[in-house]
C-alpha cells in the first residue's frame, strides 16, 4: 500500500484548527453576541452591569485575536507538516551509499554547469 502524499492525522488537525480558528475568531469580532449567549446560559442569577461587560468585551476581543492567531499559525504548521511529509520520510529512509551517489551526482552536475557557464 502507498504512502498518502496528506496522511489522515494531519488531515485531522487542519481540520480541528481550523474550525477552532474561525470560531475564536468569529468570539473576537462580535464579543456582545457571545458574552449574552454566555450570560443568558449560565449567568442568569447575577445582576447586569454595563462596566462590567464593556470590560468582558474588550478582553474578549483581545483575547481572542491573539487565541486566533495562535490557531491558525499552528493550522499552517500542520498543514506544511503535512505536505511535507512523504518527502521527510523518504529522505529518512536512504542509506549512507545513496546519499553518497546523490552528493557526487550534484557535484557532477555543479561542475558541469560551471563549464558551461563560461567558467574555467
Amino acid at each position: 500500500m502507498e504512502e498518502s502524499t496528506f496522511p489522515l492525522p494531519y488531515q485531522i488537525a487542519c481540520i480541528v484548527l481550523t474550525a477552532l480558528f474561525v470560531l475564536s475568531f468569529s468570539i473576537s469580532r462580535e464579543p456582545r453576541q457571545w458574552r449574552r449567549l454566555y450570560q443568558s446560559l449560565f449567568q442568569r442569577d447575577e445582576p447586569i452591569s454595563v462596566n462590567k461587560n464593556k470590560v468582558i468585551d474588550e478582553k474578549l476581543k483581545t483575547y481572542g485575536i491573539a487565541i486566533a492567531m495562535v490557531f491558525l499559525v499552528a493550522d499552517v504548521a500542520f498543514f506544511v507538516a503535512g505536505i511535507t511529509y512523504r518527502d521527510r520520510i523518504e529522505r529518512n529512509q536512504k542509506t549512507t551509499e545513496e546519499w553518497y551517489r546523490i552528493q557526487e551526482l550534484n557535484k557532477v552536475q555543479g561542475s558541469s554547469q560551471g563549464r558551461g557557464n563560461g567558467g574555467p
